[in-house]
């Protein structure tokens, strides 16, 4: 960490080179004594990537930022913010802090938040901002987590690990026991100093697979943002024996779409089946990840149109759906001369949920643009291919 990228003529030269051609920066010489040109380079990269991202420390001055890989690594500070509600206590241990995002936001909710960081570089720098976020209740170690624990005499409310999910040579990976520090082989260890973790692990992981690998899971969160699964993360409970609650949650900026269930009521649902009426019903992709496909039928008196088409109908509107709604307009076999005298050449926006044609061969065929407020489905309803022509409600 290079603190005289913080003296100020080096802090306006990066604000106000934030839209320059990086390339054509690159070109120059550094005019700042001590510090290397690419360093700045550095700076304006990783502050790019946290202009949606990281707003807060976007629009703080004096931020110093790591490269723009520990950037894209770190937590956004929407899922941050989610996260930092679902637990409370008086101590936390982040036991692979990173940038600091989740430690930041969890010292609103904590009393005193300790981060162990095993890269200098990047200790030294999340120990940096927190004094520029006035987050002062975050002790920074720059130590391996696991050593450290095994070493500290306390115990803490709660324990956050959110492991690397790339090996040595930068190749991600998402199996837990592929990523570092190792879970799976260090559960009993870790419950020693709390009884209350929680691990943040790929959104590619099966849920089922995780659950054969951690111990004592009370509760799983799948947390999506605008439709995109962002993190699956689960919390271990010692004294927990009872059914895992399965919570997910998609988040867009003005509301929150939720729905939580225990895995034996999707065992156990009751399915009923129809083909498209007056509206469409497209489960959120927090969901979709959960497998609650026979649930949603359920739950909300809605009709699934197959067994592995995961679209849903009714023809009376249904309030608080999470996920999307659309009216149908009309609904064709899928027999392609036909059709495509029907559909052919228009614009719309196309999806596939259960049908063997990609979406690629489909434009092509149909001569479809992409666009427009009318959506395309092309899928499966009772065992026949059709398409359904569509907009949002």
């Amino acid at each position: 960490m290079n603190k005289k990228i913080l003296n100020s003529d080096c802090q306006d030269f990066i604000g106000n080179n934030l839209l320059s051609n990086i390339h054509s920066l690159i070109l120059k010489s550094s005019t700042f004594k001590g510090i290397e040109f690419m360093e700045i380079i550095e700076q304006i990269e990783s502050k790019n990537k946290c202009k949606l991202k990281l707003k807060t420390w976007y629009e703080s001055p004096n931020i110093y930022y790591p490269n723009k890989l520990n950037i894209e690594q770190t937590s956004s500070e929407t899922t941050a913010l989610i996260k930092s509600y679902l637990i409370d206590g008086k101590s936390i241990l982040d036991l692979t802090g990173g940038f600091g995002v989740d430690s930041y936001y969890f010292s609103k909710r904590f009393k005193t938040v300790v981060l162990c960081e095993i890269d200098a570089k990047l200790a030294k720098i999340a120990a940096h901002n927190f004094k520029v976020l006035k987050a002062n209740n975050i002790t920074t170690i720059c130590t391996d987590g696991v050593d450290f624990l095994k070493t500290s005499e306390e115990t803490f409310d709660w324990i956050y690990i959110d492991p690397s999910r790339r090996d040595l040579q930068k190749n991600k990976k998402f199996l837990i026991e592929d990523c570092r520090p190792n879970i799976s082989t260090l559960q009993d260890v870790i419950f020693n100093y709390s009884k209350n973790i929680l691990i943040k692990i790929s959104p590619m992981m099966d849920i089922s697979s995780a659950l054969q690998t951690l111990k004592h899971v009370s509760k799983i969160y799948i947390i999506a943002v605008k439709n995109e699964v962002k993190e699956l993360l689960f919390i271990q409970e010692k004294s927990s024996n009872t059914d895992v609650i399965i919570k997910t949650i998609n988040a867009y900026s003005n509301r929150t779409e939720n729905f939580s269930f225990k895995p034996f009521q999707e065992k156990t649902a009751k399915i009923t089946f129809s083909t498209p009426q007056r509206f469409l019903y497209e489960p959120n992709a927090a969901i979709m990840k959960s497998g609650a496909f026979s649930l949603i039928s359920e739950q909300f008196k809605i009709d699934k149109l197959d067994i592995n088409t995961h679209l849903y109908t009714s023809n009376a509107i249904i309030e608080g759906f999470p996920g999307k709604i659309y009216e149908i307009s009309s609904t064709h076999p899928y027999h392609k001369k036909t059709l495509k005298r029907i559909i052919g050449g228009q614009k719309a926006n196309l999806k596939t949920r259960n049908f063997p044609e990609k979406i690629d061969a489909i434009k092509k065929y149909f001569k479809i643009s992409d666009g427009g407020e009318n959506y395309l489905f092309f899928t499966s309803s009772l065992g026949n291919k059709i398409s359904i022509e569509c907009h949002i409600v």
